[in-house]
C-alpha cells in the first residue's frame, strides 16, 4: 500500500481537465527570447569594444595589456567599406528590378490572364447583391473614372514590334 506522500504528490493524482484550469502554469522564458537576450548583450560588449579600441590612444592599450590589436586605419577603413557596399547592393537590387520588369507602357504591366472581367449580366430582379463579386477595372474605365473624357491619348500599348 503506497504511502500518504506518495498519494498526495502531483505525480499520484489523477489529471482531469477542471484540474488544469486552477492549477497555476508557470510560464518559462522561450529559447528565441534567451538567445535574442545573449545576442543583444554580445552585441553590446562587441561595440564597447570596438569603440574602445578606436578612440583609446596606444598606450592606453598598451596599460591595459593589449598588445596584439589590429591598425587604426581598420577603425574607419571597414565600416566605410560596409556601408558602400550595402548602398551597391541597394543599387544593384534596383536596377535588377528595372531589368526584368516589362515597360512601363506594355500592356502586360496591367492585366494578364488571371484578370477577372466584372459580370455583365446583372442577377435577377429578386436577387439583391450588397456587393459586387470581386473584378479587375479595365485601363480605359479607369482611365474614364480619373481623367474623364481625355483619357484616349493617354494610353500607349505595347506590342511584340515597339510601342505604338
Amino acid at each position: 500500500m503506497p504511502s500518504a506522500d506518495a498519494r498526495e504528490s502531483p505525480a499520484a493524482r489523477p489529471w482531469s481537465p477542471r484540474q488544469a484550469e486552477r492549477t497555476p502554469r508557470v510560464r518559462r522564458p522561450r529559447p528565441s527570447e534567451a538567445y535574442g537576450f545573449a545576442g543583444t548583450i554580445a552585441a553590446a560588449a562587441a561595440a564597447a569594444a570596438y569603440l574602445a579600441w578606436a578612440y583609446a590612444p596606444e598606450p592606453w592599450l598598451r596599460s591595459l595589456g593589449a598588445t596584439y590589436y589590429p591598425s587604426k586605419h581598420w577603425a574607419l577603413a571597414v565600416p566605410a567599406f560596409v556601408a558602400v557596399a550595402a548602398a551597391q547592393g541597394v543599387v544593384l537590387y534596383m536596377a535588377s528590378n528595372f531589368l526584368l520588369a516589362a515597360p512601363p507602357a506594355c500592356l502586360h504591366t496591367i492585366t494578364d490572364e488571371h484578370a477577372r472581367e466584372p459580370s455583365s449580366s446583372p442577377g435577377t430582379g429578386a436577387e439583391v447583391e450588397p456587393i459586387e463579386p470581386i473584378s479587375d477595372l479595365g485601363v480605359d474605365r479607369m482611365n474614364h473614372l480619373m481623367f474623364g473624357d481625355r483619357s484616349n491619348n493617354l494610353f500607349i500599348h505595347c506590342t511584340a514590334d515597339g510601342l505604338d
